[in-house]
């Protein structure tokens, strides 16, 4: 059965003021592994667990229809109010039993979202979906580098310590195979022809106010938050804000002080025979 971290509405509004956008040549990369051997119209994508959207619109450009699908509805609910495409559309949707005719899709993706999943159940599900050359790409992103000179790996640490001891627990299993960069053997897809890069990455310009916030739409915190309580949620979140603004030793507030986050992504596309 498939999780359900992300139903809150809070939580919703977090996610989707604070994830990254997958970066473009990561998309062109599904794009061209697709056209290498598929010359037929690309009338529809899906994107599987698109939480609030980031990682559907991106699609829009390339498909005459694409459909976010997450199991959600404050996700959905969320991505829907920022919806300005008009080939673009959301539904509340599992990942085990796609609302799509058979052979009907040319691509699927899913972003930092399949870790959740029933695989076996949605492999059958996109399997039965696909068109023959169609695309099943699985694709996430390690935790982000926070970049600001020579004080980078001072606040790497700070993030890594909310991760591994201040949320340590509360991540349920899904957590392990995005630190494995999804390298565990489930996620290769049915097809033997697939392929993987692990080149990818985006950077980020944010304030420390919004690293907080990233923080905040863990799925992890969010957890330590239900079982201990919003004081508690906050505490952690005012400690973190102020373990980096002492590491960055600088004069502005939070909300005025910027520095870079690096997202490394990795992916694994399969291609139906």
């Amino acid at each position: 059965m498939a999780h359900r971290f992300f139903e809150g509405a809070a939580h919703a509004a977090a996610y989707a003021r604070f994830r990254p956008h997958p970066p473009q040549p990561l998309i062109d990369n599904i794009l061209s592994f697709l056209k290498s051997k598929y010359t037929g119209a690309l009338a529809a994508a899906a994107d599987v667990g698109c939480g609030s959207g980031q990682t559907t619109w991106i699609l829009a450009p390339h498909f005459n229809n694409v459909t976010g699908l997450d199991i959600s509805e404050a996700q959905i609910t969320e991505a829907i109010k920022k919806n300005n495409a008009n080939n673009v559309s959301f539904k509340v949707s599992g990942a085990e039993t796609l609302p799509f005719p058979s052979r009907s899709l040319q691509v699927i993706t899913t972003g930092q979202a399949c870790h959740w999943f029933d695989l076996p159940k949605f492999y059958a599900e996109a399997d039965r979906v696909l068109v023959s050359g169609g695309v099943l790409a699985l694709y996430g992103y390690l935790f982000p580098l926070p970049i600001f000179g020579e004080v980078s790996d001072q606040l790497a640490e700070i993030v890594n310590d909310v991760y591994n001891k201040e949320t340590k627990g509360y991540w349920g299993d899904g957590r392990k195979d995005v630190d494995e960069a999804y390298t565990d053997p489930k996620f290769i897809p049915l097809y033997q022809d697939f392929i993987r890069n692990d080149s990818y990455y985006t950077d980020k310009a944010v304030s420390v106010t919004d690293l907080t916030g990233y923080i905040s739409s863990w799925s992890g915190f969010q957890n330590y938050r239900t079982q201990n309580g919003d004081e508690a949620a906050f505490d952690m979140l005012q400690n973190f804000q102020n373990r980096i603004m002492s590491v960055l030793g600088v004069s502005t507030a939070p909300e005025d002080t910027q520095l870079i986050l690096r997202y490394k992504y990795f992916i694994i596309m399969g291609r139906k025979p």
